[in-house]
């Protein structure tokens, strides 16, 4: 490809304004926890089934908040203090912005493909689903609250949620110290959360410097590697399939629409045998070196 996929993906998503990262630079970094639950050393036996357990339970959560729950059913669990679900709100208002506003005519646009491309259909069917099943009440509210995803953004972040705070958190500060960095692996690495080893992947382009550790240098390095943090979420339970988020914005940002999973488009869209090689090489070192939990 010739622009990074993650790239393309930010340009396709209204960037939030955010105030600052006062409160996370602040905070007591060891007290915080993922949504998952971040335990001291996770990294027993039974540990490890606990946090698979956990893993399983919050991709079923997060299945049903993505794929099936309505507008009033996500605005709901994020009054009721929900953390994924004030993120998930945070992401309806945005993507409702973002179909109404820059999105609006590339959608037309990608209907009218559709009718001629069969392979194309299922992917724009399911976001002009999405839009009716989610943006009319949502548009609503946003003109009354035109900040109304910034501010369930910053209600996740601040009350714990470790994808909310590190989505927040990047969209405040130019760059990410390699420590910074660090303490975002971690989080993902502890808890497992595939939500989590994504966002990594949206973090890459503001690290700041090459990684110090010579072994897993090469899975911070061009935009090969920002597709093998995205297949390592993939991999770990993240929702790559067609009619997923990720999916949706490739086909909006791209207009690679006929789909039915990332790897299947970055098979098509990657033809160069070496970059394919060094993607591989790097997906190994992320899941083999830097998120494994490693036994006592």
């Amino acid at each position: 490809m010739k622009k990074s996929v993650v790239i393309a993906l930010c340009v396709a998503v209204i960037v939030l304004g955010a105030g600052g990262a006062w409160w996370w630079m602040g905070r007591d970094r060891g007290s915080s926890s993922s949504t998952l639950g971040v335990v001291g050393n996770p990294f027993s036996p039974a540990e490890r089934t606990q946090r698979a357990e956990r893993v399983k339970q919050f991709i079923a959560h997060r299945r049903q908040l993505w794929r099936e729950a309505s507008y009033i059913d996500i605005r709901q669990a994020a009054i009721d203090g929900d953390l994924v679900a004030q993120r998930r709100l945070s992401e309806v208002y945005e993507d409702c912005r973002m179909f109404d506003v820059s999105m609006n005519r590339t959608l037309v646009m990608l209907s009218n493909l559709a009718k001629g491309n069969p392979r194309y259909a299922p992917t724009v069917s399911g976001m002009l689903g999405d839009r009716a099943r989610l943006c009319v009440q949502a548009e609503a509210d946003l003109a009354k609250n035109p900040g109304a995803a910034e501010y369930w953004l910053h209600r996740s972040a601040k009350s714990g949620d470790a994808v909310s705070e590190m989505r927040y958190f990047s969209r405040s500060v130019p760059k990410l110290s390699q420590t910074q960095y660090q303490y975002f692996i971690d989080k993902a690495r502890v808890s497992g959360d595939p939500d989590a080893i994504f966002e990594l992947s949206l973090l890459l382009p503001k690290l700041d410097g090459k990684w110090p550790d010579a072994i897993q240098a090469t899975a911070f390095e061009g935009g090969t590697a920002e597709q093998a943090w995205i297949l390592a979420a993939c991999r770990a339970g993240y929702d790559c399939a067609r009619g997923s988020r990720l999916m949706n914005l490739v086909c909006l940002s791209t207009l690679s629409c006929a789909h039915s999973s990332f790897e299947g488009y970055l098979d098509e869209s990657v033809s160069d045998p070496a970059q394919r090689a060094l993607r591989q090489q790097q997906l190994a070192v992320i899941e083999s070196s830097i998120l494994t939990p490693k036994a006592q």
